[in-house]
């Protein structure tokens, strides 16, 4: 039997640090083959190599039963290959048409580009793999979903049979994942063959035919996905059974920490983002706050944190005022943390140390500073042990926070905000792109701060992270509240439906 893809006895390594030791995986063609391990496991890694991008130290790569030396992406497109990665590289000044054809493009005879036979290409290209898209639209201008799509149609454009998924859904709502999952299917049926690298074990469940484990580079299990169960494939992935369920004291909220009211903004472009936003959150609560993503919620987050100062309303931070005229600095020594929902632009500085990402947003902190000098050793100390706890991976404590894989940085950024003892924590996506370990230890901590007393705002598109860890919910539609509610109260239904601005009486 050929194969679309055979990796043979792949081996890499990055100094002392071992990515992928002996790895094996056979995929056939009209399959949808899942791989799944902890963060730095060695997954993207192993597709990196089959990409082009990574030169393996050892082993074979089979393209539909031909053995094939992939020095680069060309080679690699050359063969069939796509690859969507987890962070897009797409060029946000250009249109859709434009990025799509970037590595092929349709010229006339003269040699000039035909956008008159571009645009038509692009929007057929969508209409067959159903990912409609406007291809005049800039990409600066589209939804995260919808950059997506132009994603995976450039690799079908450059006539990808093969295509590797780098955690595609780690920033869609559902209803968006429902729709790339049956994309996923479609490609399936067309006899392509995907490759999905994904930490949610549902969709795993839900799509694909066969399961390869990755845990500290080595293969621990590849089997059919009807033959498992979610359990299974977790205790695979880290050794042990893992307790899915998350225990929390009772609710008992004490006094309100933060208040909003009537809060009202306005983007650059006239477009009313908050509309008269109102609600409060106590000590001992956590608040969820769901939606599907454009609806406001992060416009809400930066108000709140201080990086929007142009809104108008009341907000009180532990009975104090801080509208307008108060920052991020001045609210952060307040006792507000944030978790912001983009690691790579808004919670790291990639092109610095892991010790210098750690005490940002701290650097008064006397554990570790002198007057006015930070120790470093002391704060390496600090770092180190936090990281620890949290069991982030990373080679050296000098490496640069961009080295790290998303959901180590992910890790490293929900450790600084914790370990600053917030008297308020904004936890926005504070689990996307991280494996089921690292999701259920980051449940635990936040419901631990919860359960010391503390505020938890918690901004998530999961919505079965809404209903496992929220005491009360909040739905945000066209940047209005339109619905309060609590899981015991509520199905992850009733909560989908006022996200799409429907309410449960008008579907009766």
């Amino acid at each position: 039997m050929d194969y679309a893809v055979e990796l043979k006895h792949m081996t890499k390594s990055f100094g002392e640090n071992i990515a992928n030791q002996d790895v094996s995986v056979a995929i056939p063609w009209g399959s949808i083959h899942g791989l799944i391990g902890e963060n730095g496991a060695g997954k993207t890694t192993l597709m990196k190599m089959l990409y082009g991008m990574y030169p393996p130290d050892s082993g074979e790569i089979y393209i539909d039963g031909n053995r094939e030396r992939i020095t680069s992406p060309k080679e690699a497109i050359s063969l069939g290959i796509g690859m969507v990665h987890q962070h897009f590289t797409l060029v946000d000044s250009l249109t859709v048409a434009q990025n799509i054809i970037l590595g092929k493009p349709i010229c006339r005879k003269n040699g000039l580009i035909d956008f008159a036979k571009t645009r038509d290409r692009v929007y057929q290209l969508g209409i067959q793999y159903g990912l409609s898209v406007d291809p005049d639209a800039r990409i600066k201008d589209l939804p995260v979903a919808m950059r997506q799509r132009v994603e995976i149609l450039k690799s079908l454009y450059l006539g990808a049979r093969i295509l590797i998924l780098d955690e595609p859904t780690a920033v869609l709502t559902p209803q968006e994942i429902i729709h790339l999952l049956k994309t996923l299917v479609l490609l399936k049926e067309q006899g392509k063959c995907m490759i999905l690298i994904t930490h949610k074990l549902k969709e795993l469940m839900d799509v694909t035919d066969r399961i390869t484990v990755l845990r500290n580079g080595r293969v621990t299990g590849d089997v059919k996905t009807a033959e498992v169960n979610e359990q299974t494939i977790a205790s695979m992935m880290v050794g042990k059974n893992i307790k899915f369920h998350i225990d929390k004291k009772p609710f008992t909220p004490k006094n309100t920490v933060l208040c909003a009211r009537d809060l009202l903004y306005y983007n650059q472009f006239g477009v009313k983002m908050l509309d008269h936003v109102s609600f409060h959150i106590r000590a001992g609560e956590i608040l969820g706050i769901a939606g599907v993503q454009g609806n406001g919620q992060t416009e809400l987050i930066e108000v709140l944190s201080g990086l929007i100062p142009n809104y108008s309303g009341d907000l009180l931070l532990n009975g104090q005022c801080i509208t307008n005229r108060a920052g991020v600095s001045f609210r952060r020594k307040a006792g507000l943390g944030h978790i912001p929902e983009d690691r790579q632009t808004m919670g790291a500085a990639l092109g610095v140390g892991l010790v210098e990402n750690f005490i940002m947003g701290g650097i008064e902190n006397r554990a570790y500073t002198a007057g006015c000098q930070i120790q470093y050793n002391k704060a390496a100390q600090a770092a180190e042990a936090q990281f620890k706890e949290f069991d982030v991976k990373y080679a050296d404590i000098r490496i640069h926070a961009g080295s790290l894989s998303g959901g180590n940085l992910q890790k490293v950024i929900v450790a600084r905000e914790l370990s600053q003892k917030p008297e308020l924590l904004i936890a926005a996506q504070p689990s996307r792109g991280v494996d089921i370990g690292a999701t259920l230890f980051i449940h635990k901590k936040l419901t631990e701060l919860r359960d010391s007393g503390k505020a938890v705002l918690l901004v998530s598109s999961e919505l079965s992270e809404i209903m496992s860890l929220s005491d009360r919910i909040l739905v945000m539609y066209k940047g209005a509240i339109v619905g309060e509610t609590t899981p015991e109260e509520s199905t992850e239904e009733d909560v989908g439906l006022l996200m799409a601005g429907i309410h449960k009486k008008e579907v009766l």
